[in-house]
């Protein structure tokens, strides 16, 4: 009973963090060392995995219609009263923003890969690298919202092809350097790109999703292969914890100003970022 209680701990973490722009990562990392969550790091690193792909299943859901409109436009050119243009954009933004995920499957050993040696990053002792990243989130954004305030910018309803190809990158920056976060990170693409402060989370989200589910199922995969032994029960209880409380939570940051949001986040993650570090010498 009491792994289960870790468990759903846990998840509720995850999946409150997940869609918020601070690191889920760092978040996890911290809880499952608060609450003794396991010491077998592949049950760690497969956890953390299976809360990722859930959020990115729950951004599907919440997302639906964009996505099936963009698949179809795949097909179509036009429906009945609507062109179906800017979905196909959408459709080869998500292929872009997919490139570079690619890199974390080139081998580098006999039965390793980049991903296997980047995620040990997550599952090792990277608390003190995830806190600096934490800081370093919270000055970009601190950035990217300054700029947001200056003038003479043409604002934007949708992401364009540039702006999916700097988004694909900070994504492989994110998979690779724990506390980095993906939603920060995309944020601040957004904002630099001069996407409406409106739909900024939308666009987030909406380019997040794919890579994020590509990767997390590969690595669930891979630990699988390597004989990960989990109890199926509880993993699924908590995947399904993280899917509703992430859809919440992203239906509640719609609701807020996207700007004081990331403006409060950057002072978040910095003391985010200053704590996991001292935690580190706790510890």
């Amino acid at each position: 009973m009491i792994e289960y209680i870790k468990i759903i701990i846990a998840a509720l973490v995850c999946g409150f963090m997940a869609p918020l722009p601070s690191s889920a990562s760092a978040h996890f990392s911290l809880i499952s060392s608060a609450v003794l969550l396991t010491e077998d790091e592949s049950k760690l690193g497969f956890y953390f995995a299976v809360f990722t792909l859930a959020f990115s299943v729950s951004v599907f859901i919440c997302l639906r219609k964009i996505y099936s409109k963009s698949i179809k436009a795949l097909f179509v050119k036009s429906t009945k009263g609507e062109n179906l243009k800017v979905y196909r954009n959408v459709a080869k933004n998500v292929f872009l923003t997919l490139l570079p995920t690619a890199i974390l499957f080139i081998p580098v050993s006999e039965g390793t890969l980049l991903i296997d040696y980047f995620d040990k990053f997550l599952t090792g002792n990277g608390l003190y690298l995830t806190g600096i990243a934490c800081i370093i989130n919270a000055l970009i954004l601190v950035v990217a919202h300054w700029y947001a305030k200056q003038e003479n910018r043409k604002l934007k309803r949708v992401c364009g092809t540039m702006s999916a190809l700097r988004m694909s990158v900070y994504q492989l920056i994110s998979f690779i350097v724990p506390g980095f976060s993906h939603v920060s990170s995309g944020a601040t693409n957004m904002l630099m790109s001069d996407v409406h402060p409106k739909v900024i989370m939308r666009e987030v989200y909406l380019y997040l999703a794919p890579s994020m589910f590509v990767v997390n199922l590969a690595k669930i995969i891979r630990y699988l292969i390597k004989d990960t032994i989990v109890d199926a029960f509880s993993v699924a209880i908590g995947a399904a914890i993280v899917m509703l409380v992430s859809f919440l939570v992203m239906k509640l940051v719609a609701k807020f100003n996207p700007k004081k949001v990331l403006s409060f986040f950057s002072i978040y993650s910095a003391l985010l970022g200053i704590g996991v570090i001292l935690f580190t010498f706790i510890i």
